[in-house]
């Protein structure tokens, strides 16, 4: 299937699809995103360093994190960012019981339980809810192979927070507020990246939060390390990066985007 343009959601603009989007987000991060000024998306770019993190921050943010995120103990714990509400989105591999992100693939189990003690987090999960997988769950064990401080199991506080309605939730990559993304029907699990789909949601719970509150501004989104060219290393075919590429080349209006190589 060929890379098509951007069309714009219909319905986009609607309190309705606004409404779905903020209900997908769990409980604790609703509370959090309505009090807070900006969230601010932090791609695994390892381009992206500390010094940035310290100068970008502010007491009023929100962090989303992706996957096997990056600079986990910052996040969990230097004064700048280890008080911030954090939502972590950990994506399915494929059809299996899985998430990037997740025991027993590489993680920061560590760190994340470290985050729960600090400030409040939520978690999505793509697809389906995390299944406590071993490693014989994992059809491709040699795309990330265990090494020795891998953690393998959930330690047990941690494991009831993701069992809680309240911290998480799961988030189909079909969900409407990509309802316009061109997969690749010749690619098995073609969908939008983790960012992508993030962002897309975020832009959508933010236009319910302003009619909520009745609000003349609507809550800033930064998206920081979202390269837009071929200086990234890592460009799975079955995302339809021209389509993504072409619905950031204009940010709607309270949208950054912070790119780092």
């Amino acid at each position: 299937m060929p890379d098509m343009p951007e069309q714009p959601l219909s319905n986009t603009s609607s309190s309705h699809l606004a409404a779905e989007a903020f209900a997908a987000l769990p409980p604790i991060m609703q509370a959090r995103l309505i009090q807070s000024q900006r969230v601010i998306l932090i791609a695994n770019n390892p381009s992206i360093d500390t010094a940035i993190l310290k100068t970008l921050l502010q007491p009023t943010d929100m962090l989303v994190l992706f996957n096997d995120f990056i600079h986990a103990d910052f996040f969990a714990h230097h004064p700048l960012a280890k008080d911030l509400p954090k939502l972590l989105f950990f994506r399915q591999i494929g059809d299996s019981k899985l998430h990037f992100g997740l025991p027993p693939r590489s993680n920061s189990v560590t760190a994340i339980l470290d985050m729960t003690k600090q400030a409040p987090l939520g978690i999505l999960f793509g697809n389906a809810a995390y299944q406590f997988p071993m490693p014989c769950d994992d059809p491709n064990p040699a795309d990330d192979p265990i090494t020795d401080n891998r953690v393998l199991e959930i330690p047990e506080p941690l494991e009831k927070l993701l069992r809680s309605d309240e911290h998480c939730a799961v988030l189909s990559e079909q969900h409407k507020v990509v309802a316009d993304y061109p997969i690749f029907t010749n690619i098995h699990s073609s969908a939008p990246t983790s960012g992508f789909l993030l962002y897309r949601l975020l832009l959508s719970a933010r236009l319910h939060i302003q009619q909520k509150q009745k609000a003349e501004t609507l809550l800033s989104i930064v998206m920081l390390g979202f390269n837009n060219d071929d200086k990234t290393a890592h460009f799975w075919e079955g995302h339809n990066w021209a389509f993504e590429r072409q619905a950031l080349a204009t940010p709607p209006t309270g949208v950054e985007i912070i790119r780092q190589y």
